[in-house]
């Protein structure tokens, strides 16, 4: 009878414990790589002169090689690091702490196995050191961990502690005496949570984690009608190469090959088979296969080939590779990488003649692999404008007048600067923080390459696609099989010869690189996310294999038998369709946003600020738990967070003369230091008339006065400071200290209260629209990350948006499968990819966890005819109940599922 009285105790009284507690727990986590007085590059595996070397600064010395990724990988891609004889480096976070007591500040640096590498944290306020501790003169990795052991060295933490006063404060890291061995940190958490223990790059329980089952139960209406938007109308793909959907593949512009053959009888399949796979098996390929006309990959009729302009491909009049063009009208492209070509003042002219004149039509463009053009083309260092904005404008016009002059150097003759609508930059980092900008100054095709252990690919394909979109263009995937610095490749010999000299760096092997389930995955993603192409860096190379030992074929390699799956999938299915992505993020054309790139900072010129923030914060939200998932150990199925609201979301930017393409999408939620003129006002205006839903931040309200015609509100300059909120004004969860401007209804509602007379979140009719405003300084608490209210509007404005929900055992996803939804001609998609179960590092094969399958149940209001799952082709039962159709799937680790459903 007790032990019942107290469960029924805590039953009712539960909640008031832990809601009456004094106040959430405080963790501020910083990657010290953003700090002020960082600057340039720092590394160690060259030698001991660079791991010694004072730069009388700290320096990025991430991303990580070898040793990094092995232990996991740096927290959030890089980290900071100086040399052993350094005695005299600062640098420095301005932070705000929300209230005065005790705090811990944890710090994630290299330990070297018996060696010091002495630094020391400080925390100053007014020009007084407040607090401050050395760290790195005491082991705090046993000597004998496995990473002492292997690298002799290895992360580890250690912290600092005392009392800090409340408000702004700055947090430094001085260098002021040599070391032993150089000093690499990591990150940084500054927390009041004494029980709290780090471990590896995980970061702590945020206190939005906890938000994403809150809904609101009133079933008020959120969203505007949407009655008369023209949902989708920008979302058709242009065809490329004469084809929906192709993939390019490079072959030998060798003039003596070229000169040997049959210009008359050449087709194109027999240009595949000479280039078919490397050249250490070249010789066995062709033995193998000698008149075999449907051999895997090559006979595939969406193939596209292109040329190197390293090998200065010759289009003359005369030339073999020029009449071969003319004669077959193929589409090709030309690959820039580190090309120098040789031509002369006959050839290069004539080249050029040809690529504007009698095969313009052919020529698709050249492909710059991670980079923004030709080699050595850039478009200036150091800001370039007093803002991002200017600094992007006058940015564009650099390269544009630089890569000009670079064709016309090459091609010695004048070239037009119109000539940049050939360019295809295929970037890796700072491709999201360019997308647009590159479609802006004329480019008709932009690409991105993903790295395996870039956070996160649906993100870079949301500002790919959503910049397509905007402006009338397309996207593709530079494919490379990369983790870090170690790459697949399937030849006889490694690329880059292994043992102890190529200890630290460049691992290039069979074993080495991505798992053969993200390469397939890789494809399903980019094809059913929009790629008009995929474009193979490494050409057919990894494709096939002459394994031994013993004497056995030449047969695909698992990338190749990866890739004809791909293939057959995509003859089968009837129509990808367009993908359904009924949420914009509306971004300052001059965002710069990148929170992965070699300098960090922004542009490669300006620091990270509060925009910034607010935009990787509504990211983490949007693609949840991938904040949570990227303090894992990486994988590189990492790189696919599995976000609970699905793939919906693309990226839009406030060009004046693009706006109208918000009208494709039911919600726009706009974020960071967008500027609005009375062209957007306009737009807007007409946008809610037809039943949009517009999200806004106050700041945004506040540096855009004409926006405040829509909230519904009067916003004050009075700000409060708050540590619990409510969705209903009934129960309050406590959160991290936040700031809120106070704001005075006139006509909108409240959907959530910081306290019973102060709203957080509001909603005001516009025509059929809706216009939601959130009163929180750029989304965030004092601990710089998501506020608590953001997963709960997000709930909400998602609600129903599209046509189809996905459970598991019965529950919503909660980061299970990473899905998305396609549009088809007569039905609908939906993909299921389980980034589960598959645990590979960067050297090594890949070890499944069989247990980590996902039972899916699909379920739908729509009325369906058929449904049919297509990568093992197969009809799928369908189960009706009410108004409900629901089909039940099964996705193995490491899989993807494809459903089409034709509806009535």
């Amino acid at each position: 009878m007790k032990l019942k009285i107290l469960i029924l105790l805590f039953f009712f009284f539960g909640n008031f414990l832990v809601f009456s507690q004094e106040k959430a727990h405080f963790y501020l986590w910083l990657e010290p790589e953003w700090f002020e007085g960082v600057s340039g590059n720092f590394a160690y595996w060259p030698g001991p002169d660079s791991a010694k070397k004072s730069l009388n600064h700290w320096a990025i010395a991430g991303p990580g090689i070898s040793a990094e990724w092995s232990q996991g990988g740096e927290s959030e891609w890089n980290s900071i690091g100086a040399g052993s004889d350094e005695t005299n480096a600062e640098c420095r976070r301005e932070i705000f702490i929300p209230s005065a007591g005790r705090y811990r500040i944890w710090v994630r640096y290299v330990d070297h196995r018996n060696l010091s590498e002495p630094f020391t944290v400080a925390i100053e306020k007014s020009n007084n050191i407040v607090l401050q501790g050395e760290l790195g003169k005491n082991d705090i990795v046993p000597d004998n961990d496995e990473y002492q052991l292997y690298w002799g060295f290895s992360f580890g933490w250690a912290y600092i502690e005392g009392e800090i006063p409340q408000g702004q404060s700055i947090l430094k890291l001085i260098i002021n005496k040599p070391g032993e061995a150089w000093r690499q940190v990591d990150a940084i958490c500054i927390t009041d949570d004494f029980q709290w223990i780090p471990y590896g790059r995980e970061k702590p329980q945020f206190s939005y984690f906890s938000s994403f089952d809150i809904r609101d139960s009133s079933k008020r209406a959120w969203r505007g009608s949407g009655k008369q938007l023209n949902t989708g109308s920008i979302w058709k793909r242009p065809p490329v190469a004469g084809k929906d959907f192709s993939m390019w593949t490079g072959v030998s512009a060798n003039k003596q090959w070229w000169s040997s053959q049959d210009i008359e009888n050449l087709s194109l399949y027999d240009v595949f088979f000479e280039n078919a796979c490397g050249s250490d098996i070249k010789n066995d390929f062709k033995k193998q296969f000698p008149k075999q006309k449907d051999i895997p990959i090559i006979s595939w009729d969406k193939l596209v080939s292109g040329f190197y302009l390293g090998e200065t491909p010759d289009l003359s009049p005369d030339s073999p590779l020029r009449k071969w063009l003319e004669k077959t009208g193929v589409p090709f492209y030309i690959l820039t990488n580190y090309a120098n070509p040789v031509y002369n003042e006959n050839t290069g002219p004539a080249t050029y003649q040809a690529l504007t004149g009698p095969i313009a039509k052919q020529f698709l463009g050249y492909i710059h692999g991670e980079t923004i053009g030709t080699s050595g083309v850039s478009a200036g260092e150091g800001k370039l404008g007093e803002n991002r904005r200017q600094h992007l404008d006058n940015w564009a016009k650099n390269l544009i007048k630089n890569q000009t002059e670079a064709w016309s150097k090459f091609y010695k003759t004048t070239v037009s600067p119109q000539y940049i609508e050939k360019s295809i930059p295929c970037l890796s980092v700072e491709s999201i923080s360019l997308a647009h900008l590159f479609h802006h100054i004329g480019m008709k095709i932009v690409g991105y390459e993903l790295d395996a252990t870039n956070m996160h690919a649906p993100v870079r394909i949301a500002f790919q696609r959503g910049a397509a979109r905007q402006y009338d263009g397309a996207w593709i995937n530079y494919a490379s099989a990369n983790f870090g610095d170690a790459c697949n490749y399937f030849t006889q010999e490694p690329v880059v010869p292994r043992g102890a000299k190529s200890w630290f760096h460049s691992k290039y092997s069979i074993t080495d690189g991505v798992s053969i389930s993200w390469y397939r995955k890789f494809y399903y993603l980019n094809y059913l996310s929009g790629a008009s192409a995929i474009f193979w860096e490494q050409s057919l190379v990894n494709q096939w294999i002459k394994p031994g030992p013993g004497n056995h074929p030449v047969q695909l390699s698992p990338f190749g038998r990866a890739t004809v799956d791909f293939q057959e999938f995509v003859n089968r299915i009837p129509d990808r369709g367009e993908p359904f992505t009924p949420v914009a993020f509306l971004l300052s054309y001059g965002h710069g946003y990148e929170n992965v790139n070699y300098t960090c900072k922004m542009l490669n010129a300006f620091v990270q600020d509060k925009n910034d923030i607010e935009i990787r914060e509504l990211f983490n939200v949007a693609w949840h738990p991938s904040a949570i998932l990227e303090g894992h150990p990486h994988t590189p199925e990492l790189s696919m967070p599995s976000g609970i609201y699905g793939n919906i979301f693309d990226i839009l930017v406030d060009r004046p003369e693009r706006a109208e393409a918000i009208f494709s999408y039911p919600v726009v939620w706009v974020a960071g230091d967008v500027v609005f003129d009375n062209k957007w006002i306009s737009v807007i205006e007409d946008y809610l008339r037809k039943g949009g839903t517009i999200v806004l931040n106050v700041e945004a309200v506040r540096k855009n006065k004409n926006l405040s015609r829509f909230t519904g509100v009067k916003i004050t300059d009075e700000t409060k400071i708050f540590n619990r909120w409510s969705p209903d004004g009934k129960k309050y969860f406590l959160c991290v200290d936040y700031p809120v401007y106070v704001s005075k209804l006139e006509k909108a509602e409240i959907l959530g209260f910081a306290d019973e007379q102060t709203p957080i979140i509001t909603r005001n009719a516009v025509g059929e629209g809706a216009v939601i405003c959130i009163f929180v300084p750029h989304l965030v608490g004092f601990d710089e990350r998501a506020h608590p209210c953001l997963p709960y509007v997000m709930n909400m404005l998602t609600e129903n948006i599209t046509p189809f929900e996905i459970f598991v055992s019965g529950q919503r996803l909660n980061g299970e499968l990473m899905y998305l939804i396609n549009r088809t001609k007569d039905g609908w998609i939906v993909a299921l990819f389980n980034n589960q179960g598959i645990d590979k590092t960067q050297n090594g094969i890949a070890r499944v966890d069989r247990r980590k399958y996902v039972d899916a149940e699909i379920k739908t209001q729509l009325k369906i005819k058929s449904a049919k799952e297509y990568t093992v082709p197969r009809n799928l039962s369908i189960e009706k109940s009410n108004e409900t159709s629901s089909v039940k799937i099964r996705v193995e680790p490491g899989d993807v599922q494809v459903i089409y459903f034709v509806t009535e």
